[in-house]
C-alpha cells in the first residue's frame, strides 16, 4: 500500500478516535486542554476532518476523472470546515 493512502488513513482513524472521545467523554489530549474551551465542538471538528482525510484517500483509489476531482473538492471543504470548527472551539463561550 503506497504512502499516499497510508498517511490519510492513519490520520483519519486517529481523528475519529479523538473526536469520539471528545464527544462522549469530554476528553481531549493533555496538550490541548489549556486552549480548547468547548470539547464537544472540538470533537465534531475532528470528525469532520476525519471525513476530509477519508475522502482524500478514497479519491486516490479512483482513476483520473470527474469523481476524483469531486472527492478532492469535498476533502478541501471538509478540512476547511473542520478547521473553522476547531478554531471556534478554542474560543471561550459567551456565557463565561
Amino acid at each position: 500500500m503506497p504512502w499516499f493512502l497510508i498517511v490519510p488513513s492513519v490520520l483519519g482513524v486517529l481523528l475519529v478516535l479523538g473526536g469520539v472521545a471528545a464527544i462522549r467523554n469530554d476528553w481531549i489530549l493533555p496538550f490541548q486542554r489549556r486552549r480548547v474551551h468547548r470539547t464537544r465542538l472540538f470533537g465534531w471538528a475532528q470528525l469532520v476532518m476525519a471525513v476530509a482525510f477519508a475522502s482524500q484517500a478514497a479519491g486516490q483509489l479512483l482513476g483520473e476523472g470527474e469523481a476524483r476531482f469531486v472527492l478532492g473538492v469535498v476533502a478541501l471543504f471538509a478540512l476547511l470546515g473542520g478547521l473553522v470548527l476547531a478554531t471556534v472551539a478554542q474560543r471561550p463561550s459567551p456565557d463565561r
